[in-house]
């Protein structure tokens, strides 16, 4: 059994955060169905990568759900919206600031409905504070944040990271504090709002960088791959791409010099610390390395640092990660048998639990595909979904 079993989410969401959120609910076992705009549907329905016209997109963050299409911003679709909320545990959304609020559908409306409701809210800034009404997309996030600050080169512009990490972690948060939420209910029986922003949940993975300009009243310049603390830690040029190395102490520093040859470095007085590495490394130290480095594969060095227990790591390619042994034994590339894609390989489930293990049980549902299902269930009779389809109230895939 899985261990949200039981659990119904009535899930607004769309895009990428958000829907993270209750795709990990779905796979842990809670019941997720998705209300879609009618004739339109999910935003990341439209965005590639495309097979036949269908989004793979979609198909990986929605796994697992129900669909349910309707014109929300109609008595009629509103009326269906409540009878789901009645019988719901979690309402999730990630519209701008207000929007559930105009359509009659926000916190404090629903809970009049169902008082034990958990109300979860994600989106770029908050439900509170200044910026509440800024609509707020990933990149922003990151730029404002200060991550964008921390990341890159220090003669390069400040650099994204490469995926959409502020939709990643708030996502991730979101799926955590509905659980939190959830253990409070089953302890007092209260239900509660909560409210993540992407902006906050970026902002939380800045490490030290905070607390070095509190105590001492500004951080480092961006440092690229390497870290000011620990040297050599860089991403260092092979003949055929990059290996990333991390040599902690002293005595690591000893055995990597002997694993690659270069032990003439080890007893360098200008290299043999790890405080004299650090004022040396970009003036010197990196050069001799990679005179080294760059004459081998990046997996031949992998090899040999890996057969001493140092930590390193070949950069992999996208595609190259895709076929790790290592991959495959974690279930993290997954086969899902998917109605608008066929059989599609998608990331797997990232928490691994004992005893109660979660599962990618469906491929993401087609717009509407329940729409009549959960209808029936609500008792509206043939005639009346007829009526609803015609009047373009929902849309029935």
């Amino acid at each position: 059994m899985r261990p949200l079993e039981g659990i119904k989410v009535l899930d607004f969401t769309q895009a990428h955060a958000g829907s993270l959120a209750t795709m990990i609910l779905a796979d842990f076992g809670a019941e997720v169905v998705k209300i879609e705009r009618a004739g339109v549907g999910d935003l990341a329905r439209y965005w590639a990568p495309f097979k036949e016209g269908n989004s793979a997109y979609y198909a990986y963050l929605n796994r697992g759900k129900k669909s349910i299409s309707l014109n929300a911003s109609t008595e009629e679709g509103k009326e269906i919206i409540k009878k789901l909320v009645a019988e719901a545990d979690v309402v999730c959304e990630n519209f701008k600031y207000g929007s559930m609020k105009r359509l009659g559908l926000d916190y404090e409306e629903l809970k009049k409905i169902n008082p034990t409701l958990i109300y979860a809210a994600l989106n770029g800034f908050g439900q509170t504070g200044p910026f509440k009404e800024v609509i707020g997309l990933d990149l922003q996030l990151q730029a404002m944040s200060g991550l964008m600050d921390r990341t890159g080169f220090p003669d390069g512009a400040p650099t994204k990271v490469g995926a959409a990490m502020g939709d990643q972690f708030s996502g991730t948060y979101l799926a955590m504090a509905i659980n939190l939420a959830l253990v409070h209910r089953k302890k007092t029986g209260e239900g509660q709002m909560i409210d993540v922003a992407i902006l906050d949940s970026l902002f939380s993975i800045l490490e030290a960088a905070p607390m070095t300009k509190c105590l001492r009243g500004s951080v480092p310049p961006r440092v690229g791959n390497s870290y000011p603390s620990i040297s050599p830690y860089d991403a260092l040029e092979t003949n055929d791409g990059y290996v990333a190395v991390g040599i902690s102490t002293d005595r690591q520093w000893q055995k990597f010099c002997t694993a690659l040859g270069v032990e003439e470095l080890a007893n360098d007085p200008r290299y043999i610390n790890n405080e004299k590495r650090g004022d040396n490394y970009e003036s010197g130290l990196k050069d001799a390395l990679e005179a080294v480095t760059k004459k081998m594969s990046k997996f031949d060095i992998e090899d040999k640092l890996r057969e001493v227990r140092l930590a390193c790591g070949a950069v992999y390619t996208v595609k190259e990660a895709m076929g790790t042994e290592h991959v495959a034994a974690r279930d993290m590339l997954v086969e899902v048998e998917d109605k608008a894609l066929g059989n599609i390989k998608v990331p797997g489930i990232v928490i691994k639990m004992g005893e109660t293990p979660g599962e990618i049980t469906t491929g993401s549902p087609l717009l509407g595909e329940h729409t009549e299902l959960y209808l029936n269930k609500m008792g509206y009779s043939a005639d009346q979904i007829k009526g609803l389809q015609e009047n373009k109230i929902i849309e029935i895939s």
